[in-house]
């Protein structure tokens, strides 16, 4: 008996009782065949299993129906959610998602987008290491490009991403109002877009209070976990620590918090502690976690429609111009957060633990 990987678009014409061209045209999903005959060549096709060589396929009709994502750094699960709106979007559209993780480094994502363009992928979602250093991702490319939330610095591209300046005002202001003036931020990696305007919108609304940006509290982080606990023991041993920390990624907020217990400040009642990124766990964690959540869902989404937009102008030899799809986040107020009166009084006047 033939293995099943090794069957034909002849052996499946035979077992269906149909032609050769009939069974290539139920494949490419051509409109030009009857219900009937259709029907006859999926259930040939799920008898035996039946897959067609899709890089063969691509040479012939210069159409891969592939889709390529790199992300930077799988562990997070920012990602993982934009993934699943990306996956919905080209699976209804007939087409199929290669994903590869960079894991923050610049030179493993050259590595999947050369591997990605050897695969005759039809287009790239991508959330690049490094905002700077982005630019050389533009270089030479040439199939559509989309970048997720992360963009090159001073480039126009096609892009979805967050208000993030919006986002971290909101916050910012949300803290000022429950009496927060000495507030911090964590800001993540400074390499990249999402950080710098997150840092931009805590500065405009420290600004616009009238309250001191002091550099002891703008703590870089190298967003992970153990970074955030770092940066947390160090503002919280501070001369005169904080009472509202602002964690600029979910993970930078779980080591704050770790910061805290290890060192016995409760929060909210004497630091306020707000992250970004909602996460299923931030609800279920004690306290639960203030956040701003982004919609991750539909950036994926959106990215997707964006990408195959352009890759559909680009079959009929057009050109969609460069665009940004800015989307709104909102805030999600747990137990993390709280008036600044009482953590005044219980944090001894500006004087951190010992």
């Amino acid at each position: 008996m033939r293995p099943l990987n090794n069957y034909t678009m002849r052996d499946i014409a035979r077992l269906a009782g149909v032609s050769v061209s009939t069974v290539s045209a139920v494949i490419n999903n051509k409109p030009a065949v009857s219900p009937e005959f259709r029907a006859k060549v999926q259930q040939a096709i799920e008898a035996v299993g039946f897959h067609p060589h899709q890089g063969a396929r691509g040479l012939r009709i210069r159409r891969t129906n592939l889709i390529g994502m790199v992300m930077r750094d799988a562990t997070n699960p920012y990602f993982i959610e934009v993934m699943r709106g990306i996956e919905d979007e080209v699976i209804k559209n007939s087409y199929e998602l290669m994903v590869c993780n960079s894991n923050l480094r610049t030179e493993t994502e050259t590595r999947h987008l050369n591997a990605l363009y050897a695969h005759r992928v039809e287009g790239v979602l991508i959330a690049p290491c490094d905002s700077y250093a982005a630019h050389k991702i533009l270089v030479g490319n040439r199939i559509p490009l989309v970048f997720l939330g992360i963009v090159p610095i001073g480039a126009e591209v096609s892009c979805v991403v967050t208000n993030n300046v919006e986002a971290t005002h909101e916050a910012v202001r949300y803290l000022i109002d429950m009496g927060h003036h000495r507030i911090a931020v964590i800001a993540g990696r400074l390499i990249v877009s999402t950080a710098l305007d997150r840092m931009e919108g805590y500065r405009k609304a420290m600004a616009e209070a009238n309250l001191p940006k002091r550099e002891e509290y703008l703590e870089p982080d190298d967003s992970h976990i153990e970074g955030g606990y770092q940066c947390g023991i160090k503002l919280l041993k501070s001369l005169e620590p904080p009472t509202a920390i602002l964690a600029l990624n979910s993970r930078i907020a779980l080591g704050v918090l770790r910061a805290l217990r290890e060192l016995r400040v409760p929060c909210p009642e004497s630091v306020s502690v707000m992250g970004f990124d909602d996460s299923d766990w931030a609800a279920l964690f004690n306290p639960s976690i203030s956040t701003i959540a982004q919609p991750t869902y539909e950036i994926g989404q959106q990215a997707a429609k964006l990408l195959l937009e352009s890759i559909w102008a680009a079959e009929k030899g057009g050109v969609v111009e460069p665009r940004q799809i800015l989307l709104k986040s909102s805030m999600r107020i747990r137990e993390s957060t709280g008036p600044a009166a009482a953590s005044n009084a219980q944090y001894g006047a500006g004087h951190g633990p010992e």
